[in-house]
């Protein structure tokens, strides 16, 4: 079954943080969950940037067309 609607999200908040070794993430409100460290900002962002697409992704799932 195809939808055609729209589809709107609202995604997991991150929180980026800079410590002595290098940028750490995490989910705003799962602090114990941190990752890192990463070398810059910019590659932290992006590892942000995956996490959301997977998150995306997962919800989505049930709106795509079945692959064949």
């Amino acid at each position: 079954m195809r939808s055609n609607g729209k589809r709107v999200y609202a995604l997991d908040s991150w929180t980026i943080e800079k410590k002595g070794r290098g940028w750490y993430i995490s989910r705003t409100y799962a602090p114990a969950t941190r990752l890192g460290p990463y070398g810059s900002e910019a590659s932290a962002c992006l590892m942000i940037a995956r996490q959301l697409r997977k998150e995306l992704a997962r919800r989505d799932a049930h709106h795509s067309e079945p692959r064949i």
